[in-house]
């Protein structure tokens, strides 16, 4: 595998909860899968450095109480011989508001 900057983006979700499991499962996918011809040191160091990513989200989402508004995750990544090292992650925060109504009665 490459060692060259990776960029994983998540879908807008409607929490950056919701966000970071996406990432999570995508994480686990790709770099702690049986599939995954890594040895066992590799897998656990990659999952040290994802836990440490985690917690730097959860913890600056909810300093900015963003935790329950919708979101976008992007995560720039090196993938060295399967082993996950992050080098930044990007929040993006939406606020869903109304617009506009339109109401339609006769038909």
């Amino acid at each position: 595998m490459s060692s060259e900057l990776k960029i994983w983006r998540s879908r807008i979700v409607p929490t950056a909860r919701g966000a970071i499991f996406r990432a999570k499962r995508w994480f686990y996918a790709t770099f702690y899968s049986k599939k995954l011809q890594v040895n066992d040191e590799i897998k656990e160091k990659s999952k040290e450095n994802w836990a440490k990513l985690a917690r730097k989200l959860v913890e600056e989402t909810n300093n900015r109480n963003a935790s329950d508004k919708a979101a976008r995750l992007t995560i720039y990544y090196y993938d060295e011989n399967g082993l996950f090292k992050p080098v930044k992650a990007e929040i993006e925060v939406y606020e869903l508001k109304q617009v506009d109504k339109i109401e339609v009665s006769e038909f």
